[in-house]
């Protein structure tokens, strides 16, 4: 079974690619920009966006992996100098639970002679995983780069195969789908109501394609004004 958590984080990079490539495209479409330069940009946000949000979240990743293991070998050492202390606290952990005294006793015995160090680790830190980190800095990062262009790659195809004329409808209508697909996703992992999870997700998608290509077109028109500098020199 797939992590919510996992799926929810998937979605905000994968958004996070729609609507930074609807940002781009519209914005150079409103300038004027030729097919080339539009597509050029798109594949270099595509790109370079994705390698930016898996360096970001590796980096993040790196650190949480970090205090993870100095969890973990400060728990191996509270275990080495007082290991009936670490099994009070296991005990104390299933009593707060619920548990009678009696069946907790029992099950911190039980606990900390199969796995003393994991079940430290999980009544006091949550950790699930036990002596191995759960924080996997490059499967954090893949992911990240994956999910980022996963969003961006739809948009960026279009503008590839799409004439000029018809970029702009059937790029708004490749956001919405992309951002229905996402909000969707995110429902179903337990994330929200679906109705409202798209309806947002496509609400700022949309204000975001309309806010860049209104800048755009502004660019151009005061393109137009700006006085055009003679590199040479000729006049």
């Amino acid at each position: 079974m797939v992590d919510s958590a996992v799926v929810r984080k998937w979605v905000l990079d994968a958004n996070d690619g729609i609507i930074s490539t609807t940002g781009i495209v519209q914005g150079f479409a409103g300038a004027g920009a030729n097919d080339e330069t539009v597509l050029f940009a798109a594949m270099t946000l595509m790109i370079t966006g994705g390698l930016s949000l898996a360096g970001a979240a590796y980096a993040e990743a790196a650190q949480d992996r970090a205090a993870e293991l100095a969890i973990i070998e400060e728990e191996e050492r509270q275990l080495a100098l007082s290991p009936d202390e670490e099994r009070a606290e296991v005990r104390d952990h299933y009593v707060r639970r619920g548990l009678d005294p009696e069946l907790a006793d029992q099950v911190a015995d039980q606990l900390m002679r199969s796995d003393p160090l994991g079940a430290s680790l999980e009544v006091e830190y949550g950790m699930l995983e036990g002596a191995a980190p759960a924080t996997k800095p490059w499967g954090v990062a893949f992911r990240g780069f994956f999910a980022f262009v996963s969003g961006a790659l739809p948009l960026t195809a279009a503008v590839v195969f799409l004439p000029d004329d018809w970029r702009l409808p059937i790029s708004l209508l490749v956001v919405i789908v992309s951002l229905t697909v996402t909000g969707l996703v995110s429902a179903r992992a337990g994330t929200g109501h679906p109705v409202k999870a798209v309806a947002r997700s496509i609400t700022i998608g949309l204000f975001i394609a309309v806010l860049a290509y209104l800048a755009g077109n502004i660019f151009e028109v005061i393109d137009q004004f700006i006085p055009q500098i003679d590199i040479d020199g000729d006049g």
